[in-house]
């Protein structure tokens, strides 16, 4: 007998040929509309994010600044029942002075921070107003409160203020007489706070009013000497306006 043997083979065949030209082209552009929807969305949270962190730091601020002074104005005119005289002395629509009786109690500590130990009882002068920061002419101005003959900045970069009052009969006024003076009951309060670096992406052109309705209010030429109001701003930094009343506890006591 004869075995006659079959032996078969598979030919396996191996595509080599890659993509082609268009599925390339298809690919990186799938890519780039991904990469540049991952782009449009980091950019737009970093500016979210860089307006948020502004507007936290002149909150901050603002509200640092304004804890001192409504300390300060609820106090003006205190006299303790000593008839010591102590009242308003100047108020207009940017600065504003008072006086109050301070107690130094005899504990070898200085209570009032005037650079004085257990000097007794005494009227003081407080005041706030905007001053023009170093280097000067600049636009860059504080918040400053003083205290007797000393001066410090409580808040930086403060573009405006304004001081509105009321009197006793109800009116109000940024202008105060000499003979109105003991007749303030409440100062409304209207301050403008900026960031402290612009923004290149961002544009101002917010109309700010204070309290009394001024809109010619200058908010960032009052020391620099530039022409017009700077009302609009129309500049790269964000600010936050903040008004508020502080009654004037122990006036017409």
């Amino acid at each position: 007998m004869k075995l006659t043997h079959s032996h078969s083979s598979t030919l396996k065949i191996i595509n080599n040929r890659g993509f082609t030209l268009v599925e390339l082209m298809i690919a990186v552009a799938i890519a780039a509309i991904v990469l540049g929807a991952l782009g449009t969305a980091y950019v737009s949270q970093r500016r979210s994010a860089t307006a948020q962190e502004q507007v936290t730091e002149m909150q901050q601020n603002i509200r640092a600044g304004l804890d001192i002074m409504m300390r300060d104005i609820r106090m003006a005119g205190f006299n303790g029942g000593k008839n010591a005289g102590a009242t308003i002395t100047t108020a207009n629509a940017t600065h504003l002075v008072f006086t109050m009786l301070v107690a130094d109690a005899p504990d070898g500590i200085d209570n009032d921070n005037d650079g004085l130990i257990d000097e007794g009882d005494e009227v003081e002068t407080f005041g706030y107003d905007l001053f023009d920061t170093v280097p000067q002419n600049d636009d860059y101005t504080a918040l400053r409160r003083q205290h007797k003959a000393l001066f410090a900045a409580v808040a930086e970069n403060i573009d405006a203020i304004e001081f509105y009052y009321t009197l006793a009969d109800g009116t109000q006024t940024t202008t105060p007489t000499a003979a109105q003076l003991p007749d303030i009951r409440a100062v409304q309060v209207s301050i403008l706070a900026r960031a402290g670096k612009p923004d290149q992406d961002y544009l101002n052109n917010n109309i700010y009013t204070p309290a009394s309705g001024n809109a010619a209010w200058d908010i960032n030429n009052a020391f620099a000497g530039s022409a017009g109001t700077g009302n609009p701003p129309n500049d790269n930094f964000r600010r936050l306006l903040l008004i508020t009343t502080i009654q004037c506890r122990n006036m017409g006591l």
